[in-house]
């Protein structure tokens, strides 16, 4: 297969042919340097290759100052000055854009192009001449050098950013799982006290109709033994997200009416806590109660750690027939212990809301504090 070299950028074919258009320019309006096809030639051969310029950076600065020696002889190239910038443009080039080890190996061949440059023109070589091109060359230099340390440092920065949102993504969606399974134990209680205690109802039944109506009694016997199954197969099915050494609890999970001895146990940490509700109260389904009922907590617990002791907090609980409102609000002037929590209590809540079709919105507060509201729709409970 033939090669192909490879294509260069338009940034800098414009770049070349800017540079070939001064050339251009030079030969018509400078004596010095005569717009003849020769002249044409060297311009084209010494400008031509800064399109190649990030591609081959240490190849371009060579092969541009070997064009300039090749045919200083013949033409007027040494001492044209759209030479003279492409000579620096390849040398910022060089250092921009090369590997480290070819930046410097660049610099050292247009020190030595110089300074044999000198040596052979007896009309140069004086101090000004190679405090001049010192300045230039090396200025060009340094700035190349410095260009590429902070666009390294850039792509540095750039990468560590991303490599910490990656961790804070995968941190979040454990904290989503966690909460998630969680939700589920809590839940898995939930269920088997509701199985529990229609297997014990159930039973009573059964007893009373074993002698006067036996085939209801069979029935209910189908149901009793089908509820205590179901049971076992949750233990089973659903012990597994369990933490270990955790052990399976039969006892309800709490709901709104144990709000009030919440609230006392977060009086006696400093935390002064006012609840009013609204509207007339609705029961709720065992998993909402629960999950209403943590969504405060969560809240309050949150107050404790960031507002801290000597924080007041508000509850209020707002029955309006479609939903039931939670809100929780702070003041935010206690003094916060640090290094407290995890930081995902809010994923949580939302977890919570959205297992019920709620929504559940939190954030700073004018003025101070913060502010959870979440919304359960009595909806989800209907049948």
């Amino acid at each position: 297969m033939r090669w192909i070299p490879p294509r260069p950028p338009w940034t800098d074919i414009a770049v070349a042919a800017l540079l070939g258009v001064s050339a251009v320019l030079e030969g018509l309006t400078s004596a010095d340097v005569p717009l003849t096809p020769m002249e044409m030639a060297a311009a084209t051969a010494i400008v031509a290759p800064i399109a190649w310029r990030r591609i081959w950076p240490l190849g371009v600065v060579t092969v541009v100052l070997l064009a300039v020696a090749a045919t200083s002889a013949s033409t007027h190239s040494f001492e044209s000055g759209y030479a003279f910038f492409t000579m620096i443009v390849a040398c910022y080039s060089v250092a921009v854009h090369a590997r480290p080890r070819d930046a410097v190996v660049g610099a050292a061949v247009v020190a030595t192009f110089v300074l044999i440059g000198f040596t052979i023109d007896p009309g140069r070589g004086g101090a000004g001449d190679y405090l001049f091109v010192g300045v230039l060359f090396g200025g060009a230099w340094i700035l190349g050098h410095l260009i590429r340390r902070r666009g390294e440092e850039t792509r540095l920065l750039r990468a560590q950013a991303a490599e910490l949102e990656r961790r804070r993504a995968e941190d979040a969606q454990r904290a989503v799982q966690a909460e998630r399974a969680r939700i589920a134990r809590e839940l898995h209680d939930v269920i088997a006290h509701s199985l529990s205690v229609m297997v014990v109802q159930t039973g009573v039944v059964r007893r009373r109709l074993r002698h006067d109506r036996p085939e209801d009694s069979v029935l209910l016997d189908e149901v009793e033994q089908t509820g205590r199954g179901a049971i076992g197969e949750l233990r089973r099915l659903l012990g597994i997200l369990r933490a270990e050494g955790e052990e399976l609890s039969l006892a309800p999970q709490p709901g709104l009416d144990r709000l009030p001895p919440l609230l006392d146990q977060m009086r006696e940490t400093g935390l002064t806590v006012g609840m009013t509700v609204e509207g007339e109260p609705v029961a709720l389904p065992p998993g909402m109660d629960l999950a209403a009922y943590r969504i405060v907590q969560e809240a309050l617990t949150n107050t404790l750690r960031h507002a801290g002791r000597g924080a007041r907090a508000d509850v209020a609980i707002r029955w309006n027939g479609a939903a039931v409102e939670l809100e929780v609000r702070d003041d935010g002037a206690g003094a916060a212990p640090l290094g407290l929590g995890t930081g995902h209590g809010l994923i949580g809540m939302r977890e919570r809301a959205v297992l019920y079709d709620g929504t559940l919105d939190a954030g700073p507060r004018e003025g101070g504090g913060y502010r959870v509201h979440a919304v359960l729709p009595l909806s989800w409970s209907m049948p």
